[in-house]
């Protein structure tokens, strides 16, 4: 039986690991595009263009991670882990260089895409390099902490972002020059995990990573990613800004979110122990349906604020318990192709998500979306029961 002091133990060695800590800190860097945000209309200002313009630089953002997120785990089989890591997070620094010297909306855009190509080797190689890591009760300590983590970034950044922009529109951006020393800390400090880098033709070795797409299991899993992601950026991160007229306060929603979100990510370890794996993707499917079920009624900040912390909570859950189901489902040695294709249902969920409630919110306006969204969770939640079994 484990007891406090095994437990006491394991934290100790993860905090005198430099790898945990440098993984860690690059996973700040992944979020760190958040405290732009609030420095959109700012931006608009000083460049005099409208906020359709604006938009584009998010869409000329994620253009890259569409495109690149297939290929970087590839890559990152190929040529190593670290390099692709630390080229990331350096291109990713070096672009906020870019943005802030800018005196063209054309050189800005120039920089958004920079930025994009920098970000999927930070996202990818991060939950590689924690399978490579680490196994069994340390990964899944890991991930949470992890989680936690980038959650409590995804909370503060927009608010440091927001008194930034407050002053210039240029200021947001220096945050995002910390990427440049970590991504040295990446280069010179990190070790290179030692498994087999993958130097045979490209095909099969696609096709490798392929066949373990062909496990029920797997299926069961990304189908689960997919839904997460399509609720996450198709209702709640459009929709939840417009539940209160008050806009002063949606900066305070989202900050709930993530501030909950922390509480189950680094209690995942003993969640897992007590209610099992499968048993914890219910759950959070059911807390989304009872979100979004709040969020169609929603009559004061504090219904807004319960909407919001009942959703965080199942992302709490979710974000680390599917990629603990995932990643022992691969080899080392195609891991980077494995987890480079899970990405992509991420981002098919990020793009198809907004259509699909944005439909719904022309059909039936903002309760709509939030009791089609809640519809959604109860069939994924039905559907898990059937499909997503044990160790299947």
């Amino acid at each position: 039986m484990r007891t406090l002091q095994t437990e006491s133990s394991e934290y100790m060695n993860l905090l005198r690991d430099k790898n945990f800590h440098i993984l860690n800190l690059i996973s700040i860097v992944s979020i760190m595009s958040n405290v732009l945000n609030p420095a959109f209309r700012a931006i608009g200002d000083a460049f005099q263009i409208t906020a359709d313009q604006v938009g584009l630089l998010t869409t000329v953002y994620s253009i890259p991670m569409v495109i690149l997120s297939p290929v970087v785990g590839i890559i990152a089989d190929r040529i190593g882990r670290r390099r692709i890591l630390g080229l990331s997070a350096l291109i990713f620094g070096l672009s906020a260089i870019l943005s802030v010297n800018a005196d063209t909306y054309t050189i800005l855009l120039f920089s958004e895409l920079l930025r994009g190509i920098g970000q999927p080797g930070l996202v990818i190689v991060i939950i590689v390099l924690i399978g490579d890591f680490y196994t069994d009760k340390n990964r899944n300590h890991v991930m949470g902490i992890n989680t936690a983590i980038m959650n409590a970034g995804l909370a503060v950044f927009p608010i440091i972002g927001g008194i930034l922009a407050g002053m210039s529109w240029k200021y947001p951006y220096f945050v995002i020059f910390a990427a440049i020393p970590i991504a040295l800390l990446a280069f010179f400090g990190l070790d290179e995990p030692e498994i087999k880098k993958e130097q045979g033709k490209i095909l099969p070795y696609i096709k490798e990573a392929l066949t373990y797409y062909k496990n029920g299991r797997v299926i069961a899993i990304s189908s689960v990613s997919f839904a997460v992601y399509t609720l996450l950026a198709g209702c709640f991160l459009v929709y939840a800004a417009f539940i209160l007229e008050d806009p002063s306060w949606i900066g305070v929603i989202f900050a709930v979110m993530s501030v909950f979100s922390c509480i189950p990510s680094v209690m995942v370890e003993p969640l897992i122990k007590k209610l099992g794996e499968e048993n914890l993707v219910r759950i959070t499917f059911v807390l989304f349906a009872i979100a979004f079920i709040i969020g169609a009624n929603v009559t004061s900040v504090l219904t807004a604020m319960m909407f919001s912390a009942v959703f965080g909570l199942g992302i709490g859950i979710i974000m680390p318990v599917q990629m603990i189901m995932l990643l022992p489902l691969s080899p080392d040695h195609v891991r980077g192709a494995f987890i480079s294709i899970q990405n992509l249902m991420h981002r098919l969920g990020q793009a198809i998500g907004p259509v699909l409630f944005g439909f719904m919110y022309v059909r039936a306006g903002l309760p709509g979306v939030f009791y089609a969204a809640a519809a959604v969770s109860v069939i994924v939640f039905i559907i898990s029961l059937k499909f997503l079994k044990k160790g299947k």
